[in-house]
C-alpha cells in the first residue's frame, strides 16, 4: 500500500486520489438496495439514494442512461443498479454512477422466461405447422380478459363496428397476480367445450414485465395450445412479447388489432357479394354472346344452309337458356343476400349488448370476477357489480327478498 507520509495535500488533490482509487477497484459493480430521496432534475439526470438496514449510498443516473429505463422509479422500491463507484470531487461525495437500472427480481424473471421458451420450443408448442387458420366468418368470438381494463372496451367496440352480427361471449378473469394464471386456464378449458365459439381472444392491456407475467405461465401456454378453437393472443402493446404470443395461433400487437383480425368488415363483405353478382352476370352475358357469334358464323356456311331451320331452333334454345341462366343467377344471389340479412338480424339479437338493451343486467362478484347467477351467490358475495346497457353500478346485498317483498 502506498504511504504518503507527512505530505500535505490540497482538498481537491485528496478527492482526486480517492476517486482514482475507488474507480480503479469498482469500475463495474451491481448494487441492490431500496430507493429513497428520488429526484429527477430538470436536466434529465436522476438523483437518488440506495439504502439497506444499516447504510445508504448516493447515486446518480445521467440523462442518456435514464432515458433507457422502461419502468417508473419510485421511493421504496427495491432496485438493482449497475455502474461504477466514484467520488464527486466538488463535494467529496462518494457515489454510484448508475448505467442501468432494473427492479429487483427482474433478472430472475428473464432467466425463467428464457428457460421456459427453450423448454416449450423443444416440445414443438411454437411450431408453425400447429398453428390453425382463423374462420373467415366467425359465428361467435370469446374474449378472455379483465372486466375492468381498457382491453375489453376496445375489443367490444371494434367488433361491433366491424361485424355487428357476430355473437360475443365475454369471460371475465384476473390478468395479473397469483390467481390470474389459474383463472385464464380454466376459462380456456371451459371454452373448448362450447360449439357456439369459433375463435378466442385472450389478453390484456399494457403494463410492466411483472404485470404481464401471467401470460408467461407454463400452464397458460399449454391451455392455449390445447384449446379446441383458434386463439388470438393480444397482450400489452406492440413492443411487449410473451410466451402466450409464441404459442397462440395468431399474435395481435394490441387488443384492438385482435378484434380487427378476428372478424371481417361487414360492409366489405356486402360489397364483395355485389362485385361477384356483377361479374357472374357479365360472364354469363359474354358466354351467350360468344355462342351467338359462333352460331351466326355457322349459319353463313354453305354446308349448313340446308339445316338452317334446325340451327335457328338451336339459337332459340340458346336464348331461352341464357335468359334462364341470368334469371337463376339473380335469384340465387338474392336468396343468398336474404339469408345473410336474416342471419345478421338473428345474430345481432343474440348480442349481449342487445340483451342488456331489453332491460336485463349482468351481475358480477367484484372479488372473484365471476358472474352471480343465483340468490345465494349474491347474498354470499355481499357486494356486487351490476352492468346495465348504459353503464354499471356497485351494490351492497342486504339479504334475500321473498316474493311478497319481505326479507328472508
Amino acid at each position: 500500500m502506498s504511504s504518503y507520509g507527512e505530505r500535505v495535500f490540497a482538498v481537491s488533490e485528496v478527492n482526486t486520489l480517492a476517486r482514482e482509487l475507488i474507480e480503479g477497484e469498482f469500475a463495474t459493480v451491481a448494487i441492490l438496495g431500496e430507493v429513497s430521496n428520488l429526484r429527477e432534475h430538470s436536466s434529465g439526470h436522476v438523483y437518488f439514494k440506495l439504502k439497506d438496514a444499516r447504510a445508504q449510498l448516493s447515486a446518480v443516473c445521467f440523462r442518456g442512461d435514464a432515458r433507457l429505463v422502461d419502468f417508473e422509479l419510485e421511493d421504496g422500491m427495491q432496485l438493482v443498479a449497475r455502474g461504477r463507484l466514484t467520488v464527486y470531487e466538488a463535494q467529496g461525495q462518494y457515489q454510484l454512477v448508475a448505467r442501468s437500472l432494473e427492479p429487483a427480481g427482474r433478472g430472475d424473471l428473464e432467466r425463467a422466461f428464457r428457460l421456459l421458451v427453450a423448454k416449450l420450443q423443444a416440445e414443438g408448442l411454437f411450431d408453425e405447422s400447429r398453428k390453425r387458420s382463423l374462420p373467415v366468418f366467425p359465428r361467435g368470438v370469446a374474449v378472455v380478459t379483465s372486466p375492468t381494463g381498457a382491453a375489453i372496451r376496445d375489443i367490444l367496440s371494434t367488433l361491433r363496428r366491424r361485424f355487428p352480427c357476430v355473437a360475443v361471449l365475454f369471460v371475465p378473469v384476473q390478468v395479473q397476480g397469483d390467481a390470474a394464471p389459474g383463472q385464464i386456464v380454466r376459462a380456456l378449458d371451459a371454452l373448448s367445450a362450447r360449439d357456439d365459439v369459433d375463435v378466442v381472444i385472450v389478453g390484456r392491456g399494457g403494463g410492466s414485465v411483472e404485470d404481464l407475467w401471467a401470460f408467461n405461465d407454463e400452464e397458460v401456454a399449454r391451455a392455449i395450445r390445447r384449446c379446441a378453437h383458434p386463439v388470438i393472443s393480444a397482450v400489452g402493446h406492440e413492443s411487449d412479447v410473451t410466451i402466450a404470443d409464441f404459442v397462440a395461433d395468431v399474435r395481435a400487437a394490441t387488443p384492438t388489432m385482435a378484434a380487427e383480425i378476428a372478424v371481417p368488415v361487414l360492409a366489405d363483405v356486402v360489397a364483395r357479394i355485389a362485385r361477384m353478382e356483377r361479374s357472374l352476370a357479365t360472364g354469363a352475358r359474354d358466354r351467350v354472346e360468344l355462342a351467338g357469334r359462333r352460331v351466326a358464323s355457322l349459319l353463313r356456311s354453305y354446308a349448313l344452309g340446308q339445316v338452317r331451320g334446325r340451327i335457328e331452333q338451336s339459337m332459340q334454345r340458346v336464348d331461352h337458356a341464357a335468359d334462364r341462366l341470368v334469371r337463376g343467377a339473380h335469384m340465387l344471389l338474392r336468396d343468398r343476400a336474404t339469408l345473410l340479412d336474416a342471419a345478421s338480424a338473428r345474430l345481432g339479437g343474440l348480442s349481449p349488448r342487445e340483451v342488456l338493451r331489453r332491460g336485463y343486467s349482468v351481475c358480477v362478484d367484484p372479488a372473484t370476477g365471476r358472474l352471480v347467477a343465483s340468490e345465494a351467490g349474491a347474498v354470499g358475495a355481499g357486494r356486487v357489480h351490476i352492468t346495465f346497457q348504459d353503464g354499471a353500478v356497485s351494490a351492497t346485498v342486504e339479504g334475500a327478498v321473498r316474493a311478497q317483498g319481505g326479507k328472508a
